[in-house]
Order: structure tokens, then C-alpha cells, then sequence
């Protein structure tokens, strides 16, 4: 009996210290939890810092529209987003391979790119929705750099023979020529209406002269030429453009200026910088400066982009002249002092960011 009772005690004991570790057991875990999601929360609030960029207002977050991958748009557009990338902490910019000169403007107005390569001109057009962008107007385009690369010029190539200096001497003999011209649609088309427009006239007033008009391939309209199957090539051409020095090297071919009157007409209408020249020597045949009209690259944003990030993307540009001259020669003669110039950004308006930037630098006024 005493064994007994000494048993129950013991098992009483037992049963006793069990019941207290499992009470200190689930007060542990319920601390535990506690601690644990404590420490979560803190973890959390690491991972996602609040940046500098963040804090100061700028984007980081970019698409940046350019053109195919491996021409000079492309290289223009990644050497641009490193910039980018060295003055705006933890950026990302993506540059995307699309659309060209036409089409950029209209992914940066949409929403679809954050900022783009242009043309001077072409971004004149959407602004104030005309020619390709017809009742289309893009007023929301912000300039931020003009004048990037060496601008392109409208030139009008024609046969020596044609004894003309200008194509008012077309007119006043209401001459039968073969005039080309690109594919409707392309830049160098849009050129040819307007040199022609300037003038008073259109592809159906050359044709009542007897003459025609062709819309052709780049490459087929060079062969033309130089073959001696066509008489006139209105279109736009970059320094030293590969074909059409090609094109130009067996003779019989030249260069004829813009009138005056025409290159004013030209650049009020639609934005194209007055004067600028096809240099002597730089094609076989042009033997003397010839004065056109002509547009370069530039770089637009729309008006949601902040102040300070325009300003940060502007100065990181005009303040890296050697690493972006260093990526393509024909980024070599940018300068700054000239970038926020109305003729330089086909006359739409800078935006407040990089107005600032170039206020400050004393490059306008």
C-alpha cells in the first residue's frame, strides 16, 4: 500500500513538471512567432530602400526609342542610356530597336517609349500634326537635346546635261524630266513634296510637262541615276553617304542648290534648319558649296517626364562630350551651346528640365 501511494506521488510529480514544460514550450513558440515576423518586417523594409533617385524625383525606368539594332540610331541610343545610367542611380533604360524617324515620335507622344531619337523636322511635323501625322498633333513632345549629329540635307542630284542651275529653270521651260524619288512613306519621299511645294508645284505639274515621276528604292533610284535612265533625285543625304558618292563616281552628275526664298519657305513651314551645305569635293561633280536645307538627330520626351529627370539626361549628355563623340564619328561636332536652339529641335519647345539646364550653362537666354 505504501508502495502504492509512494507510485501515485511520483507519477503526480511527473505529470506535474510535463504540464509546465508544455506551458513554457508554447509561451516560447507564441514569443517566437512574434520575434519572427519582427524580424520579417524588417527584412522587407531592407530589401526595398527608398534610393536617391527615388527620393529626388527622378525616373528610373526608361524606354528609349531609337532604331534597328547595329545602325547609328541604335549605337546612339546605347551610348545615351550608359550615360543615363552613370548620373541616375539604380536606372535601367531599355533601348528599343524601333521605329525611326517617323515612327518615334509617335511611341514617346503615346506613352509607349519614355524618350526617343528624332529628327528635327519630323518632330516639327508631329507637334503640329502635319504631313505623315495629319490631324494627328503630338503637342505633348518636349525637346531635350538638338543638333546630336551632323544633319542630314536634302539634296537635289541631277544630270549635267540637263543645263540647269536651279528647279526654277524646270518651271520657266516646263522641261520633261524623269524625276525620282523614294517610296511614299519614307522621309526622302516627304523631302521631294515639299522642295517641290516650295516652288509652287507638285509631281502632277511635272508630269503636264510631259515628265514622270517615280517612286523607287534607295538602291534602284542610285542605279538609275547612274546608269543614266533617270534625270532628277530629290532626297536626303548624310555627309559622305556611301552611295551616293557611288552613285557620283563616274561623272555626269552634280548637286544644284535651294533658292533662298525656297530655303525660308522651307524652314518656317516645316522646321528644317535654312543653311546648311553639301561641301565642295564631298561627291565627284560638286565642285562648289551647295546650299539646302537639312535636319539632325535630337533627342524628345513627352511632357509627364519630370523636370529633374530631363535636366539629369540632359546634363549627363552635354557633360560626357568624349564618351559620346568616342561612339560614332558622326556624333563628333555636337555642341552643347547649340543643343537648346529653336532650329535645332525643329521649333517645339523644350522641356522645363532641359530649358533649365541650358539656361543655366548660359547656352540661352
Amino acid at each position: 500500500m505504501k508502495n502504492l501511494k509512494k507510485l501515485s506521488v511520483i507519477l503526480l510529480v511527473i505529470s506535474l513538471m510535463t504540464f509546465s514544460f508544455l506551458i513554457a514550450g508554447c509561451s516560447s513558440e507564441e514569443s517566437g512567432g512574434s520575434a519572427s515576423a519582427s524580424t520579417s518586417s524588417e527584412t522587407s523594409s531592407e530589401s526595398t530602400p527608398s534610393t536617391d533617385s527615388e527620393s529626388s524625383g527622378l525616373q528610373t525606368d526608361f524606354k528609349f526609342a531609337s532604331m534597328t539594332v547595329g545602325g547609328s540610331w541604335y549605337i546612339y541610343g546605347v551610348t545615351i542610356a550608359d550615360l543615363m545610367k552613370e548620373a541616375i542611380p539604380n536606372s535601367i533604360v531599355d533601348v528599343l530597336p524601333y521605329q525611326g524617324g517617323i515612327g518615334n515620335p509617335i511611341l514617346v507622344s503615346g506613352g509607349e517609349a519614355d524618350l526617343g531619337l528624332s529628327f528635327s523636322s519630323s518632330q516639327n511635323w508631329a507637334y503640329n500634326g502635319i504631313l505623315d501625322y495629319e490631324g494627328k498633333d503630338m503637342t505633348n513632345l518636349r525637346a531635350l537635346i538638338g543638333g546630336l549629329s551632323l544633319p542630314y540635307r536634302v539634296g537635289i542630284i541631277i544630270r549635267d546635261d540637263l543645263g540647269i542651275d536651279s528647279i526654277q529653270d524646270i518651271i520657266d521651260n516646263q522641261m520633261k524630266i524623269r524625276l525620282l524619288t523614294v517610296q511614299k512613306g519614307g522621309l526622302g519621299e516627304a523631302m521631294a513634296r515639299q522642295v517641290l511645294e516650295a516652288y509652287g508645284i507638285s509631281y502632277e505639274d511635272i508630269e503636264s510637262y510631259g515628265g514622270t515621276v517615280n517612286n523607287v528604292e534607295l538602291s534602284v533610284a542610285v542605279n538609275l541615276m547612274k546608269d543614266g535612265q533617270a534625270d532628277v533625285f530629290i532626297h536626303n543625304i548624310s555627309y559622305k553617304q556611301p552611295d551616293f558618292v557611288e552613285m557620283c563616281l563616274r561623272g555626269g552628275l552634280t548637286m544644284i542648290p535651294i533658292d533662298d526664298e525656297q530655303r525660308t519657305y522651307l524652314a518656317d513651314k516645316y522646321g528644317h534648319i535654312e543653311n546648311v551645305t553639301v561641301e565642295p569635293g564631298e561627291f565627284v561633280g560638286t565642285d562648289e558649296e551647295v546650299v539646302t536645307v537639312g535636319y539632325p538627330t535630337g533627342v524628345i520626351a513627352s511632357d509627364r517626364m519630370s523636370e529633374e529627370t530631363a535636366y539629369a539626361i540632359v546634363k549627363s549628355v552635354c557633360e560626357n562630350l568624349d564618351k559620346l563623340k568616342a561612339a560614332h564619328a558622326s556624333l563628333a561636332d555636337f555642341d552643347p551651346a547649340k543643343a537648346g536652339l529653336p532650329e535645332m529641335n525643329g521649333y517645339i519647345p523644350l522641356h522645363p528640365g532641359a530649358e533649365k539646364y541650358y539656361r543655366e550653362m548660359g547656352y540661352i537666354k
